[in-house]
């Protein structure tokens, strides 16, 4: 089995665990009787002890191999996973998703470090594109899964449902035993730096990489927030748990949809061009969800925003690919990542102030005009 067939099913499995892990702790804290501010603080864990390693792991990278750092995200994945099944406590649940934050900075380092240097560069964007599909996969499927799951009215739905994505996370496990080694990286030239000599700073200071970092952040946060979210939403306007599922469902499909054309928009409009259009409609999408809007528009409304968002992770995956150096691409997608977690760390707390003090619906609108923000501000730099 080849490199990449193993990295797409490895995504589809990863991600589907991932998707579901996520609203399923929201509705543990909802059967808990928690307040919504707490979804916000278990968002942030799963994020905030991540922020620390990232640049190590992406240095290690660098000097080394992507496979054990990869192999270990799963592992880590796969033990928070069944952890989160005998969880009933605030701690224990901040404790597993900190356990899963970290399997999931370890896994997608080292895979997109090993998309970006085991590809041509003219094949950045469909590559990404296809590794992003197989995300998009993984959180079409598992909601769908939950979905499935919650229409048989179990005792309770969190138990089983945690089983379910240890489960899956072991299937990404498996995927990737036996992965193949990389070809022997070229000789340097004399002045080229070694591998992790790049300092995260200099990283950063190529061009395009500290925009696509940012354009990534709030994407990748808005996305974090509508999984984490739209249960609360639904449990304030009276719409059950299989059709939330149902919802999430949508909104992945519909980023499965973009991301499988995603190379032939950049080769007709540029990448920079395709960016800019997603973000301007994500943000609408996002923001409409505000409104007291039926089942069925809440579907337009998502789908419309899982087409945006779908673009925004694996352009700025192959920006920042294709800006750095070939040498310090484990660094540059770490610290893409740790900016992702950076905005996953602070915005769920912000999200979860607004939620308890205004009412989730507020969490939309501020995610929307984060949207807006970043499209007027990447127009402007064109």
């Amino acid at each position: 089995m080849g490199w990449f067939v193993r990295i797409i099913i490895h995504g589809t499995l990863f991600h589907g665990a991932l998707s579901t892990l996520r609203p399923v702790i929201s509705y543990r804290a909802l059967e808990m009787g928690l307040a919504p501010g707490w979804l916000g603080v278990f968002s942030a864990a799963l994020s905030l002890v991540p922020l620390f390693v990232a640049i190590p792991i992406g240095r290690w990278v660098d000097l080394h191999d992507e496979r054990p750092v990869y192999l270990a995200g799963s592992a880590f994945l796969t033990a928070s996973a069944f952890g989160l099944t005998y969880a009933y406590s605030t701690w224990a649940i901040i404790v597993c998703s900190i356990g899963a934050g970290i399997g999931l900075i370890l896994a997608m380092v080292a895979a997109q470090a090993m998309v970006a240097n085991r590809s041509p560069r003219a094949s950045f964007d469909t590559r990404f594109g296809m590794f992003a599909l197989a995300g998009s996969a993984g959180q079409l499927l598992g909601p769908l899964a939950l979905s499935a799951l919650a229409a048989t009215d179990p005792a309770t739905l969190t138990v089983p449902a945690f089983i379910g994505t240890g489960i899956a996370a072991t299937g990404s496990l498996i995927a990737l035993i036996g992965m193949p080694a990389p070809q022997p990286r070229p000789q340097r030239s004399g002045g080229t730096p070694a591998p992790g000599r790049h300092r995260p700073v200099d990283v950063l200071r190529a061009p395009g990489v500290t925009p696509a970092i940012a354009s990534s952040l709030i994407v990748l946060a808005s996305i974090d927030m509508i999984i984490v979210y739209l249960p609360a939403l639904g449990e304030e306007r009276g719409i059950g748990a299989t059709t939330v599922s149902l919802l999430l469902a949508v909104r992945a499909a519909a980023s499965v949809v973009s991301r499988a054309f995603l190379g032939i928009a950049v080769a007709r409009r540029g990448r920079h061009s395709v960016l800019v259009t997603s973000l301007a409609v994500s943000a609408v999408s996002v923001a409409v969800l505000t409104a007291p809007l039926s089942p069925w528009a809440l579907a337009i409304a998502l789908a419309v925003a899982g087409l945006g968002l779908g673009i925004g992770q694996p352009l700025t995956m192959a920006w920042v690919a294709d800006a750095a150096a070939p040498e310090a691409r484990g660094t540059a997608m770490a610290l893409r990542m740790s900016g992702n977690q950076l905005g996953q760390t602070t915005l769920p707390l912000l999200a979860g102030a607004l939620a308890g003090g205004i009412g989730v619906a507020a969490v939309f609108a501020t995610f929307g005009a984060g949207l807006a923000a970043i499209a007027a501000s990447l127009r402007r730099r064109r």
